[in-house]
């Protein structure tokens, strides 16, 4: 399925179904059980997180939203970009970021676009033509109109780690940990999203700082980049016009955005306040069955549909015939919208990658392959988490980034179950490996938390920045902006790297204190048996 995946030589989600036929078949796992894997809290998160996704771009609130900060911020390119960076970074972590992208790119080309007619910048370079061509003159962004793209794809990016709902990894990590550490408190929302919130925010500046003194002269003044990036203040007064333009397009807010947003920050607060820890949450409060964030978005999708976008069912009741309403009213979203811009195929990505979790656990596969990873446990815990996030982010460059999760994350999480079994070691390791006795010990009573590993990991699933097939949002500013798939590697690598030393200090920092993982939990091992 790996190499499926990456070669897509079958449709991903084609890909996605295999265990369905072949885990039954071969005695890995029941019908129920991989079945069962394509359908559960996790995929009910995604769907939920889609529908709301949907209907903010079908309400057009995205829009409101971006253009107004954008108009709050101010228009020379460095307050631009900084706005732009904010922006796509907080929308991101409530869509997809393909979606971010999409909403961003848009805008960029509509500002620099009325900055090109005025004069005061460039968006493409045409390249000369080859003598006796015919061909019409190839163009190439700019290096103005690069740093832009580039911050519309790596903002969306940083911004899908701030939330469980913001990318599609940390879902699989959501389902995977669940799954393999059925006994544990599992993974909560809003202790994901203060733990993450740092790194994200410390992520999407240095992204700002960077294409800011990379392409567009910050810091050398006397450089070209630097020349062709300064507006003046006639610039600056184009760019506020094309802003206030496209505001005023929009017109005034109408139910239908207003309802979207209330039932959005209604859904966030419902998330927050589940059982948030430091207060008796909602859910404690209703019910002791254990009530996950699935309820909460699905909750309010579903009343997207109750809820009508306009008033028009009130005049039903008019004296004046021509004002009554011919049909009934249209909800918040409609199911031909959702039909239409739903990728149903990821929810089969998913769900794939949970049935090659549960199987690589059932079959003993995960653990063979854990105990493999026996000569990192020379290494200090820190060192471990940069080559094992160090070694993902290099492997997402190559193929999916759910995939490279449902892949990875279950063997780290069995590398770290295997050893805290207190099991004999040295019996199972002695035809691979020469250890004397006194180390095995040690390997055994150097119990790492599982999240240790799997937190980190998983976000960095999600650093894809050097080529077009890392992640959507690469490949949307490549084809759209046309940019070279040389400029796009050369642009990311330093985001790889500002991106791993940030993501694994802000852990051993801050998230180990939110996530409180300073001690083993009993129920890692495999022989753990829950109190009654």
């Amino acid at each position: 399925m790996a190499g499926y995946w990456i070669t897509e030589c079958f449709p991903m989600a084609v890909t996605s179904l295999i265990p369905v036929v072949l885990f039954p078949a071969f005695g890995v796992l029941s019908t129920a059980d991989v079945c069962g894997c394509y359908v559960n809290d996790t995929i009910m998160v995604f769907i939920g997180g889609l529908v709301l996704a949907i209907a903010i771009e079908h309400s057009n609130l995205h829009l409101r939203i971006a253009l107004g900060v954008m108009k709050t911020v101010g228009c020379t390119h460095g307050k631009l970009l900084g706005g732009l960076c904010a922006v796509t970074a907080f929308i991101s972590m409530w869509v997809s970021n393909t979606a971010a992208t999409a909403m961003m790119v848009p805008i960029i080309f509509a500002v620099l676009n009325e900055l090109e007619q005025a004069g005061y910048c460039r968006v493409y370079d045409e390249l000369p033509v080859p003598p006796g061509s015919l061909d019409p003159p190839e163009k190439r962004p700019t290096r103005i109109t690069t740093a832009y793209l580039l911050a519309a794809a790596y903002c969306s990016t940083f911004g899908g780690t701030g939330t469980l709902v913001g990318t599609g990894t940390n879902l699989t990590f959501k389902g995977i940990f669940e799954s393999i550490f059925p006994h544990s408190e599992g993974i909560n929302f809003t202790q994901w999203m203060i733990a993450s919130l740092p790194q994200m925010i410390v992520n999407t500046f240095l992204t700002w700082f960077y294409l800011r003194v990379a392409y567009m002269g910050y810091l050398r003044p006397r450089s070209k980049d630097a020349e062709v990036a300064e507006i003046g203040v006639e610039g600056e007064m184009v760019t506020n016009q094309v802003i206030e333009q496209r505001y005023k397009e929009l017109g005034g807010i109408k139910f239908h955005e207003a309802a979207v947003a209330g039932l959005f920050l209604f859904c966030i607060f419902l998330w927050l306040f589940r059982k948030p820890g430091f207060v008796t949450g909602w859910a404690e409060v209703i019910t002791d069955i254990d009530l996950r964030d699935s309820v909460p978005v699905i909750f309010v999708s579903i009343m997207m549909f109750f809820i009508p976008k306009d008033f028009n069912f009130l005049r039903t009741w008019s004296k004046d015939p021509a004002k009554r309403p011919f049909k009934s009213s249209e909800g918040l979203i409609t199911w031909d919208v959702i039909q239409r811009k739903m990728p149903w195929s990821l929810m089969f990505l998913l769900g794939g990658g949970f049935a090659i979790s549960r199987g690589s656990m059932a079959s003993g596969l995960a653990k063979k392959i854990g105990e493999t990873l026996v000569p990192l446990r020379y290494l200090p815990p820190f060192f471990i988490m940069l080559i094992v996030c160090f070694f993902i982010g290099t492997i997402t460059e190559f193929t999916s980034n759910v995939g490279i999760a449902n892949i990875t994350l279950p063997v780290i999480a069995q590398m770290v179950k295997y050893y805290s079994n207190k099991t004999p070691l040295f019996d199972t390791l002695s035809p691979i490996c020469w250890y004397t006795s006194y180390f095995v010990i040690q390997c055994v009573a150097m119990e790492m938390h599982p999240m240790y590993l799997m937190v980190p990991a998983t976000i960095s699933c999600s650093f894809s920045f050097r080529l077009p097939v890392g992640t959507p949002p690469n490949a949307i500013i490549s084809v759209i902006g046309n940019i070279p798939t040389q400029s796009l590697m050369m642009g990311g690598c330093i985001p790889s790297i500002y991106g791993l030393v940030v993501n694994c200090i802000n852990f051993v920092t801050w998230g180990m204190f939110i996530h409180n993982i300073k001690e083993f939990p009993a129920w890692a091992t495999s022989d753990y048996t829950p109190p009654t």
